[in-house]
């Protein structure tokens, strides 16, 4: 679990990052997080839960979000669903050979029209068969498609002087936050120590976190000390013990607590059932 910046890594063949995700909401992760580059994720199958700059839509099967440079997002499975994804990073390098003002630009792809011819060629590019010798090819040909589709109708901001979009929500101290909980989660954190982070009161830094993430600063700690402790069990066959307390558990006891809250089990129970669906 995660709320950070993300470098986002090319093909030097293909101008996007084209990646297809299968979810679980058994597996799901919860980490916010914000790139300079763009995404598009296409659900191509299920139902998906996504958080837009704290904002919270259900994606259906079929249909899409765009998520715009620096957008603090989130993409997880709907609960007690599981969901197919297509995740499309674009890349500004490749894109402002054709337009040198790219960095600067937002797009707003809600009129139904150019949603429409969008979603078809999603669904285009998720069919592909990348087994192919020559799938480069065709990938290519979409993804230039998309680029012209959004650059020649769908573009609907300009920041002035290239600065950053400023999201509905402050999310510069919630960003400062979590990038120090993400490093120190293993041992103690108290809430003066982090509202002293960000030079905020630790009464406001409460109210401020919940507001912007949706859950309180001690329920986001102990989420991610739960999630980080069950992978250490199924990835490095800890015991419940070893993973209470290599993850910032104060005990056992709050171990198992968190996670029948989360997962209405037992953490050795939560890993016989995840291994029984693998």
């Amino acid at each position: 679990m995660d709320y950070q910046y993300d470098v986002v890594n090319y093909n030097k063949n293909i101008p996007a990052t084209i990646m297809h995700l299968n979810l679980s909401s058994d597996t799901h992760k919860t980490e916010l997080q914000w790139h300079r580059e763009p995404e598009i994720v296409f659900v191509v199958d299920g139902c998906s839960e996504c958080s837009l700059n704290g904002e919270t839509q259900i994606v259906n099967q079929g249909d899409f979000i765009l998520f715009n440079s620096e957008d603090v997002h989130l993409v997880r499975p709907a609960e007690h669903e599981s969901c197919s994804l297509l995740c499309i990073n674009f890349s500004f390098e490749y894109i402002r050979m054709f337009c040198k003002s790219i960095d600067s630009m937002s797009f707003d792809v809600s009129d139904s029209a150019i949603k429409s011819e969008i979603i078809d060629l999603l669904k285009k590019i998720s069919q592909v068969d990348e087994s192919g010798d020559y799938v480069s090819l065709i990938q290519i040909a979409y993804i230039n498609k998309l680029y012209y589709l959004l650059l020649t109708r769908c573009v609907c901001f300009r920041r002035a002087g290239g600065s950053p979009q400023q999201p509905k929500r402050d999310f510069s101290y919630a960003k400062t936050a979590i990038a120090y909980i993400n490093e120190n989660f293993r041992r103690e954190i108290s809430l003066d120590e982090i509202s002293g982070v960000v030079n905020l009161s630790p009464s406001y830094f409460s109210k401020y976190f919940k507001n912007v993430t949706q859950v309180s600063f001690s329920e986001y700690l102990a989420n991610l000390r739960l999630e980080n402790a069950v992978n250490d069990m199924l990835t490095q066959n800890s015991t419940v013990s070893s993973a209470a307390f290599e993850n910032g558990f104060a005990n056992v006891k709050s171990f198992i607590t968190q996670c029948k809250k989360v997962y209405n089990c037992t953490p050795a129970q939560y890993k016989k059932k995840l291994i029984k669906k693998a």
